[in-house]
């Protein structure tokens, strides 16, 4: 994945004293929070977010006191069908409390230790550094504290495998990535460890993980539309989701990705993740079923690293709801098209879910605001409206300004009509020739390389932002090709022209 697509930084913000800054309309919507037909302040919320980033359709969903209390569909699907509660969404990097979940069952039955080395469990596992990867923990795994770099996850991420065996084999692709770090020293957000956390979960039940996640949790918590296999996928009919191009929302119809199950490819209807959560906020126990003890639950929930937000448990991020004083725990997640976030407030026994079909990598903290935003209206707070950055508008036609400029220098000497080069070369010395020739290929060459290591300042490479920015990616490969182009078209035309200038000399 591009960037780290489940963890939005900023979300998150210490509390600044008491109760937080309290406005009329946080206010009025926490006191409709029991009246189920007195939304109407939330839903404009949520619709004026979605209208911000052309957001096609979306779902949402509140609990409050161990209930629904309100759910709302949005808009529509790319297929023209009306969003409501029970429509299917892909979830992202939301899928890794619930792979936390299936770790946690595991340690419960006594099948795992957090403290072992996860090649006590998977004796193939191995990074490039055998000595380092040989004391990754299982905790260092949940935690993103196993020094797997953020940058792997680009390695086996959003590759679309549903071959059997695919969760492993690319959990087994991590064998020639370097260690960014010692196991336990530091924070790196990483969809490829938990990848591995599937891979174990498959080995130590001996089932594949999306058939374990039916068995263990999506079924007993009567999660109906969850897809958590390629059938699941098919059977609910997965609507595509949509991605920005030049500032539109065009749909993107993505296959689905076994191998991405444990860190991307669990999804369902909002009704599914209330379900799920009101299992996180009653214990781990939903309608006589329970799925994990309430210790379990609580340890899950309990920040153990610091993160880039403000801390992180096993699978869940964990700070304070900016405004407020109250305990967050939360996670969002992205895959090219779709977006889903969940906000627990525990010590209130409050929820907010908000799934979306559609998705920005440079826009995420704007799509994390519709939860976020009612999250703070319920408890009183101004809610959080995060304004677009022009720069983020301008790229995708900066971008293509760009592969335009390179198009006409590529085709100016041909304009200027290739035979009149045998003037100018008369008129240039041997040393102006190779210098302007040295400068030109130089330079485009230059550019060249600047656009194919950008997308890794943002934690990715070019292929990943084809995937996730595909206006910004084919607008940076045409300008790679046209820049390598104009590099060996100078450099020809330099050496032409030497040659004529020593044709010149000699007649």
């Amino acid at each position: 994945m591009l960037l780290v697509a489940g963890v939005v930084v900023g979300l998150t913000a210490p509390a600044a004293g008491a109760e937080g800054v309290r406005s009329e309309a946080g206010a009025a919507a926490r006191g409709k929070a029991g009246d189920v037909g007195e939304w109407s302040e939330v839903d404009a919320f949520v619709r004026g977010c979605l209208d911000a980033t052309g957001t096609p359709g979306a779902a949402l969903a509140v609990i409050e006191g161990g209930r629904v209390v309100h759910q709302r569909g949005f808009g529509e699907d790319s297929r023209g069908r009306a969003v409501t509660s029970d429509t299917p969404f892909l979830w992202g990097s939301l899928s890794k409390p619930v792979t936390g979940l299936a770790v946690m069952q595991q340690v419960e039955a006594r099948r795992v230790d957090l403290d072992e080395p996860a090649r006590t469990y998977l004796p193939w596992f191995r990074l490039a550094d055998t000595a380092l990867s040989d004391r990754i923990t299982v905790r260092h795994l949940l935690t993103h504290t196993s020094g797997i770099p953020t940058s792997a996850s680009g390695e086996i991420g959003d590759r679309f495998d549903n071959a059997p065996g695919a969760l492993a084999a690319a959990a087994r692709d991590l064998a020639h990535i370097e260690p960014a770090d010692r196991p336990g020293g530091s924070y790196a957000y990483s969809s490829a460890g938990y990848a591995v956390l599937g891979a174990l979960v498959e080995e130590v039940s001996g089932r594949p993980f999306g058939t374990y996640l039916h068995e263990k949790i999506l079924d007993p918590l009567g999660m109906e539309h969850a897809v958590a296999t390629e059938r699941d996928f098919a059977r609910e009919g997965v609507a595509p989701g949509h991605r920005s191009v030049f500032g539109a929302s065009v749909p993107f119809d993505a296959p689905y990705d076994t191998s991405g199950v444990p860190f991307g490819y669990v999804g369902g209807s909002v009704g599914d993740v209330a379900r799920f959560t009101l299992a996180e906020l009653g214990g781990g126990r939903l309608h006589g079923r329970r799925v994990l003890s309430a210790k379990g639950i609580a340890d899950t929930q309990r920040g153990q690293v610091e993160s880039s937000a403000e801390r992180y448990g096993l699978g869940w991020s964990v700070g304070t709801l900016k405004g407020t004083s109250e305990r967050m725990v939360w996670h969002d997640g992205a895959l090219p098209g779709h977006h889903a976030m969940l906000v627990m407030l525990p010590d209130s026994g409050r929820a907010v879910i908000v799934l979306q079909n559609a998705y920005h990598q440079l826009r995420a903290k704007e799509f994390g605001d519709a939860a976020i935003g009612v999250a703070q209206l319920l408890s009183g707070a101004d809610p959080r409206t995060t304004p677009t950055d022009p720069l983020v508008a301008a790229l995708p036609w900066a971008m293509a300004a760009l592969a335009g400029a390179l198009l006409m220098g590529v085709a100016a000497p041909v304009l200027r009509r290739l035979p009149g080069r045998r003037a100018a070369a008369r008129a240039r010395s041997r040393r102006r020739i190779i210098a302007t020739t040295l400068a030109s290929v130089t330079t485009a060459l230059g550019i060249a390389a600047l656009l194919w290591w950008l997308p890794s300042t943002l934690g990715g490479t070019l292929p990943m932002a084809l995937l996730w920015l595909p206006d910004v990616g084919w607008g940076a490969v045409t300008a790679i090709a046209l820049a390598l182009l104009l590099a060996v078209e100078r450099a020809v035309l330099g050496a032409l022209d030497l040659r004529r200038r020593g044709r010149i000399q000699r007649d």
